[in-house]
């Protein structure tokens, strides 16, 4: 049976961290294999939440393209005290592109959590019409163990080949996150990290979720001098044609969040690109 929720008395600040590490595909002229690019991810991911940790922040991390041994490596690289929700998903267990949930179980105590497929038939591992691959939406929700405050946090990455998948998705999503949200709380405070696939604007996903209305973009919610690093977040592998495309996201919502820092991590680490995406680290508070 759902709890109670907690009835904060202080603000609670969390470090949420969006990043697509690239699966673990063969070296190309400029993209180097997982066994370089690996521990490169690992040292950023510690580093970004040492850091939060050491400011008395929560980090969550949301991936995406994750395969399986990439997530064993990247759970050993970052210790023992943390685990994840999420599984591969092309067949619910171990085979295909994970989009995993990061925590600390000593820190964030899993109160629930549920998985959906973005199709017609979210229950079980499969395809919108017309999508590139099989997508799903990770949804926990966690308790503060020192507070007992709960809040609902979401993972996902959108197809790439097609809009209406992507459109649709999103709200398979966002249904999955409203559903969470009726059983354990509907003023629980939400957070949504993704790989999008598709740039702000008013149509594509990007549109859906933001008239939706219940969630809200951090990058809109920051002003000019709390934004730091490069606007595009994917970057490609080529240094000599990079796009400028911000397609990975932080989102927030409902009720009081305030925005402390909105964050995208360079890439390039020792002249090796990590991942053909860039970190997006959310420096939030829930009032």
């Amino acid at each position: 049976m759902p709890t109670a929720p907690h009835s904060p008395t202080t603000s609670q600040d969390i470090r949420s961290i969006s990043f697509n590490i690239r699966y673990a595909a063969p070296a190309s002229l400029h993209e180097r294999p997982w066994s370089i690019r690996g521990p490169l991810v690992v040292s950023q991911l510690k580093n970004s939440t040492a850091a939060a940790t050491s400011t008395g922040s929560i980090p969550i991390i949301g991936l995406q393209e994750v395969l399986h041994q990439q997530l064993v490596d990247i759970k050993a690289g970052l210790g023992s005290t943390w685990t994840h929700l999420g599984t591969g998903r092309d067949d619910g267990k171990q085979a295909g592109e994970y989009v995993p949930i990061l925590y600390q179980p000593t820190i964030l105590k899993l109160v629930a959590s549920t998985q959906k497929w973005l199709s017609p038939t979210p229950d079980v591992p499969s395809f919108w019409p017309g999508a590139g691959s099989k997508r799903y939406v990770v949804v926990g929700v966690f308790e503060v163990i020192q507070t007992g405050r709960q809040i609902v946090v979401a993972n996902t990455h959108l197809d790439n080949a097609s809009q209406t998948a992507r459109i649709e998705g999103i709200k398979v999503a966002l249904k999955t996150v409203k559903s969470m949200q009726t059983q354990y709380g509907t003023d629980l405070g939400i957070l949504l990290t993704g790989d999008f696939n598709s740039e702000p604007g008013p149509s594509d996903a990007y549109g859906t979720i933001n008239s939706d209305g219940l969630l809200h973009d951090v990058y809109s919610l920051a002003n000019a001098s709390q934004r730091f690093g490069p606007y595009g977040t994917f970057s490609g592998f080529d240094p000599d044609a990079e796009p400028n495309n911000r397609i990975d996201f932080v989102w927030v919502g409902p009720g009081a969040w305030r925005v402390r820092k909105y964050e995208v991590l360079g890439n390039v680490v020792r002249g090796v690109y990590v991942s053909d995406h860039r970190a997006v680290v959310g420096d939030v508070s829930l009032q």
